[in-house]
């Protein structure tokens, strides 16, 4: 991204249980490390738990499960960045959707399932 001064977009695709979500905070923590320096890479960071009590539940598959969708980096139609960073490299903010939210899973769950992690905090 530096060395050509151009926006990167990163897709992370596959099948239930494949690891995307814990993938995409690799990738963030990585991208926060390297940035150095504002506060703002913690601060951008700490999303993920709070996106992940509200989002993420227990299925027969998978203990941490998202149950909903995230993109990272979408504003008003145009695509961008989805960590920002400043001319010094720091990061200096994030953009998140959610989507697709599975509601159903409030009211209802399937045997040995659970509702989303906040209601058990």
């Amino acid at each position: 991204m530096v060395a050509l001064n151009q926006s990167q977009s990163v897709l992370i695709t596959g099948e239930s249980g494949a690891g995307k979500t814990e993938s995409t905070k690799k990738m963030m923590k990585y991208l926060a490390a390297l940035a150095g320096g504002t506060g703002m890479e913690d601060r951008v960071l700490q999303t993920n738990p709070i996106l992940e009590a509200f989002g993420n539940a227990k299925t027969i598959h998978n203990n941490n499960s998202s149950r909903f969708g995230k993109l990272i980096g979408k504003c008003g139609g145009v695509r961008r960045l989805p960590i920002y960073f400043n001319r010094g490299h720091s990061i200096c903010g994030a953009l998140t959707h959610t989507y697709l939210l599975e509601k159903s899973r409030v009211a209802h769950q399937q045997a040995g399932e659970r509702s989303y992690h906040i209601f058990y905090q």
